[in-house]
């Protein structure tokens, strides 16, 4: 799949956290961390509980199209369009999505039933209290369905959209039958064809649903509207039993998500190889992410698989140099008010000095696939960071660092946090922070994640483990 037709270069006005991402390397070590888990994991999509309900949810949706027997009527088709078009889609999966919410929310406290990382669970709850439990399902893509502020992109179909178009379920338009998506689906009908459970909310799903689009005789400015008591209670029950818990998800399609994400193989194979070795009964591992990278990378090597090695070895070459100008841009932060040669002084009581960054630098530059494994914003940051990073002296490379850090803030339209008001006198415009903590931030101490985490969290679904 060529997926240039339809991604752009990063946009970061679009994510939530370039708050908290002041020198913008985001978009360099995600970019890495994409590479080693195929795309497949991020901070967003990770749960393979709505991995799994998405699918379904699809799946269900590209049922009803394909059904002729299946009539949108014209005032239906007035209110949300055509069975072909992306706004029928759209209402589907959002009326599909609150209806698994208020089906898992209502059944909070009961044996098995967790309901933490449910999206839209807390606005879920505020809704069935206001209602008295009887909450109204809404057939439709505008905003007074959603659940979700903006949930079309931060409900379930909207975060895991990039992952199942990659693996090629459907495009960008959510179109469903690409050249190679019919074995895709065709995996998927025998995933919940094996599973009662799953089966069993697949058909009552919908049925429910399709009963609703024939029943519909809306008039073109009111979309079709149920009450949540309407729902059969066989329906709220079949997700209560078949999406109790990520675990119970993932022991279910453990193997289905695997194969079809390739996260069994290659770098994220290694990894998940590591992960279930050194898991301890309560199944959390508890080794640093360097440590399970740099064994990862060792099965990469026994294994002969050349890709592998170099994803990972990107990782491990770029993370300490990312980490250090991290070090050196929270030093500038620790007063309002400092001179240069007192955050140099701060930096070379954590035991660093001049040659610190160049020499990381030095390490990057001569793996040169590193700089070749990424393109765009990230690339042209990353090299901004080595340039900074290249120079002699620490107040040279503080001076560089700061310079780069105004303009990822004013590419934002934001203020910088910290910048130089003399030649030797630098002033922070936010919060102060902290110095950190010597023993926590040692020479070669890691600060980025890769997702490592969120594949964490998958994988623990898949082995049963409660988040």
């Amino acid at each position: 799949m060529q997926l240039s037709q339809f991604v752009t270069d990063y946009d970061e006005s679009l994510l939530g956290d370039t708050y908290i991402d002041p020198l913008g390397v985001l978009v360099i070590w995600s970019a890495f961390g994409g590479h080693v888990f195929r795309n497949r994991v991020n901070s967003i999509s990770n749960d393979v509980r709505n991995y799994t309900l998405n699918l379904m949810n699809h799946r269900i949706i590209r049922d009803l199209i394909d059904d002729d027997s299946l009539v949108v009527s014209k005032a239906l088709e007035n209110a949300i369009g055509d069975k072909h078009s992306l706004s029928f889609r759209q209402a589907c999966l959002i009326y599909l999505e609150n209806l698994f919410s208020y089906s898992l929310i209502s059944a909070d406290g009961a044996a098995g039933v967790e309901t933490g990382g449910i999206l839209g669970g807390s606005k879920g709850r505020k809704a069935l209290e206001e209602s008295k439990g009887n909450p109204e399902l809404v057939l439709s893509h505008t905003k007074d369905a959603h659940l979700l502020v903006r949930q079309l992109s931060l409900g379930v179909s909207g975060r895991y959209k990039t992952p199942f178009m990659e693996i090629g379920f459907f495009d960008t338009h959510y179109h469903y039958h690409l050249p190679e998506s019919d074995g895709l689906w065709a995996r998927a009908d025998q995933l919940f064809r094996n599973s009662d459970r799953l089966r069993a909310v697949y058909d009552a799903a919908r049925t429910h649903l399709a009963s609703l689009i024939n029943a519909s005789t809306t008039k073109a400015s009111s979309p079709p509207r149920d009450s949540f008591d309407a729902v059969p209670p066989s329906l709220k029950k079949a997700y209560q039993d078949a999406f109790a818990s990520p675990g119970r998800v993932g022991a279910e399609t453990r193997a289905f998500w695997l194969e079809l994400t390739g996260l069994d193989h290659g770098a994220a194979g290694a990894l998940l190889s590591e992960l279930n070795e050194h898991a301890a009964d309560d199944g959390e591992v508890r080794l640093a992410d360097e440590q399970l990278f740099r064994l990862a990378e060792k099965r990469c090597i026994k294994l002969g698989d050349d890709d592998a090695v170099r994803m990972i070895q990107h990782i491990l070459t770029l993370e300490p140099l990312l980490a250090e100008v991290d070090l050196l841009f929270k030093l500038s932060l620790h007063r309002r008010n400092q001179r240069m040669a007192e955050v140099e002084a701060l930096w070379r009581g954590m035991a660093r000095d001049e040659t610190t960054l160049p020499m990381l630098a030095v390490r990057i530059r001569e793996f040169s696939s590193v700089l070749g494994a990424i393109k765009g914003t990230a690339a042209a940051r990353l090299e901004k960071l080595l340039q900074a990073a290249s120079l002699e002296t620490v107040e040279e490379q503080l001076r560089a660092l700061l310079e780069y850090h105004a303009g990822v803030m004013r590419s934002r339209g934001q203020f910088p946090w910290v910048a130089t008001k003399s030649a030797d006198l630098i002033q922070v415009e936010a919060r102060t922070q902290p110095l950190p903590d010597k023993d926590k931030r040692a020479p070669g101490s890691w600060v980025n994640r890769y997702y490592l985490p969120q594949f964490r969290n998958l994988v623990d679904g898949f082995r049963g483990v409660t988040a």
